[in-house]
């Protein structure tokens, strides 16, 4: 064997090793075709991608605007009442029943009021009482004081 022959048959391997490749790599290439681009011709596929990008365009407005939407319902959400309890009890010794109460209705930082309606005989009297941090500016009373302990661990 010469050395024409030799180098004949090496450049056949080398170029029978790249057209394996190309086919391999083209084979990739029409798979995706056929999954991605079925039923269009190349006269609509320039259409295809536009109409993909706007439909991205328009997801992605709409994203924005849940995330503007959630960040709105945060910030509600913090002065919204989140702890609440009832405390039922009689104030009167002699009188019948537990038909007073005091309601605390709080928001995430404590913040809020408690309501106490005090029940008797021949009258009823209400109080609401602003909370700040859980604590109020005005006198509390025992019950008051633990329909706030107990809304604060709600």
């Amino acid at each position: 064997m010469n050395l024409l022959q030799i180098s004949s048959f090496i450049i056949s391997a080398i170029s029978l090793a790249v057209a394996a490749i190309a086919l391999i790599s083209t084979s990739g290439t029409k798979r995706l075709k056929n999954e991605f681009f079925v039923g269009k011709t190349s006269g609509n596929l320039e259409d295809f991608i536009i109409k993909q990008n706007k439909k991205i365009n328009e997801l992605t407005g709409h994203a924005d605007l849940m995330e503007a939407s959630v960040r709105d319902l945060k910030e509600l959400q913090k002065i919204s009442v989140q702890k609440m309890s009832v405390i039922r009890y009689n104030p009167f010794k002699d009188d019948g029943g537990n038909l007073s109460f005091s309601l605390a209705l709080l928001d995430g930082k404590d913040n809020g009021l408690v309501i106490t309606s005090m029940h008797g005989r021949e009258q009823n009297r209400i109080y609401a009482k602003p909370i700040k941090n859980g604590k109020s500016e005005f006198t509390l009373t025992e019950e008051e004081q633990e329909a706030i302990r107990v809304s604060k661990n709600f």
